[in-house]
């Protein structure tokens, strides 16, 4: 499935709550998950997802999933 290209300001969305999410204890990322609705949860990890690939781009010498 293609996806369509982000803007600049929904790549920085990303990094944030990659940011934000992936420095937390478990414990408290399961608590901030949980208060969100469904859909909340479902977007902000794949944002999470997101800017995790595109940290993984920006600091390696294979693209994600790659090698």
């Amino acid at each position: 499935m293609s996806r369509r290209q982000k803007t600049e300001e929904e790549q920085i969305d990303d990094a944030v709550v990659h940011a934000l999410l992936s420095g937390m204890t478990p414990k408290h990322r399961s608590a901030v998950l949980g208060e969100l609705s469904e859909n909340g949860r479902r977007k902000a990890l794949e944002s999470e997802y997101d800017g995790r690939v595109a940290h993984w781009n920006r600091t390696h010498d294979t693209k994600w999933g790659e090698g």
